[in-house]
């Protein structure tokens, strides 16, 4: 079948022919990411499986992301988003479906990280495309937009998913993902336009030299650390440890979780679309994304201490707001793709992707590890003291992050204001 190349001529048909097809991988995308924060328990009591290794299965997801960024941000330079997206979500297609016959470990962890790999361009690979096809300025609100296709995949693997384990169990669940997602492989492949970028000396440079100037940049040191640290705590623990958390310090049932999570999902897609919105009006009064970002972490680093802290154990509303806030993050991405050419866009992207999910594998993994050092040979039912050994932990080096970032924020604005004195 010979697909065609239809360039889209205007905003309309722009966001049918490439807003559309990549938004629906990244819901895919996050679906993933969020089952198991509803499947653990079944996950659990079928197969034996502590919160180790529990969190060493959910957080394979990912680790082959995270490691993937840097030569997928070549490939998406190279290629295009279009044909690397659609490579890859046959890996995930086939992930998926190892997943659903696993019976122990390993198995299940080879799965998840075919997933994890095969999903990790859903996201970069949308804003490799964006920043093809529309203006910088836009980007911003085309993220914000975006990240809330994200958000409905983390609905649906909510009170939807516990709906759908009275119909099958977590095999089906992921075998029907599986067929979703060859399907939506083929559509962006056949769907999305390709166009030529303007060749330009940034293009001919060296790979390394460009990750060089990347990784090397005032501005990544800047946001990278605290953007990629707090993202990937937030994904560790809403894609996983949030539902045991609201069952052993919340004594909620399963259904109640379900719907706490369901809530939380749709403050966050509501909240994701308004940060979007809300960057976009800012830049008129010369507000950058990161210094919304700034704002956005600052407001997540008080729920997430209530929760590590189990101050509230009942109250709903710390998990609305850490999930309102937790995708503040990603506002780096525009801030740090606006410093650099469109033949860095993927580059500079999964620069900062690279950290966040690291950082998810290790927070997922690691605070199970905590936990069952806290309290060894548990399954389930772990204490408050287990909780704020792991969450702590990560909840200290967002803190440290956050310092950072507004020091050397601060040392920047001195520096410009400096620099244009001495220019007048």
């Amino acid at each position: 079948m010979k697909r065609i190349n239809i360039l889209p001529e205007n905003n309309l048909q722009k966001f049918m022919f490439i807003f559309l097809p990549f938004a629906c991988g990244y819901f895919l995308s996050y679906l993933y990411r969020s089952t198991n924060a509803i499947l653990a328990p079944y996950l659990s009591n079928d197969l034996n499986l502590n919160a180790e290794q529990l969190g060493l299965i959910t957080s394979a997801y990912f680790l082959t992301f995270g490691l993937f960024q840097l030569p997928l941000g070549v490939l998406l330079d190279r290629f295009g988003a279009r044909r690397v997206q659609s490579v890859l979500f046959l890996v995930a297609a086939t992930g998926a479906t190892l997943f659903s016959l696993g019976n122990n470990v390993l198995s299940l962890v080879i799965a998840r990280g075919l997933i994890g790999l095969g999903v990790s361009g859903a996201l970069m690979g949308a804003f490799k495309a964006f920043a093809v096809w529309f203006p910088k300025e836009r980007l911003p609100l085309l993220i914000g937009l975006f990240m809330s296709a994200g958000g409905m995949g983390a609905i649906v693997a909510s009170t939807p998913l516990e709906m759908a384990m009275k119909i099958t169990d977590w095999r089906g669940a992921y075998l029907f993902l599986g067929v979703i997602t060859i399907f939506i492989g083929i559509l962006i492949f056949f769907i999305v336009p390709e166009k030529k970028e303007t060749a330009n000396d940034e293009e001919t440079l060296p790979i390394l030299k460009v990750l060089k100037e990347i990784y090397t940049s005032y501005v990544f040191w800047r946001i990278g650390p605290l953007s990629g640290i707090a993202g990937g705590t937030s994904m560790a623990i809403l894609g996983l440890w949030a539902g045991p958390w609201l069952a052993d310090i919340g004594k909620f049932n399963k259904s109640e979780i379900a719907n706490i999570l369901f809530v939380s999902t749709i403050m966050m897609t509501i909240g994701t679309t308004s940060l979007g919105i809300i960057t976009d009006y800012l830049r008129k009064f010369n507000i950058s994304p990161v210094g919304v970002m700034g704002g956005a972490l600052l407001v997540f680093i008080v729920p997430f201490t209530i929760i590590t802290f189990g101050l509230m154990p009942k109250a709903i509303w710390p998990w609305v707001i850490l999930s309102i806030t937790s995708l503040a993050a990603t506002l780096a991405y525009a801030g740090l793709s606006q410093h650099f050419p469109n033949s860095y866009a993927g580059r500079a992207s999964t620069a900062i992707n690279l950290i966040c999910f690291l950082m998810a594998f290790m927070a997922q993994y690691a605070i199970g590890f905590i936990m069952q050092i806290i309290e060894p040979g548990k399954q389930s039912g772990y204490s408050i003291k287990a909780y704020q050994a792991g969450f702590g932990l990560f909840l200290g080096l967002i803190i440290i992050c956050y310092v950072i970032f507004v020091v050397m924020s601060l040392t920047e604005i001195k520096n410009k204001k400096k620099t244009k004195g001495n220019d007048v």
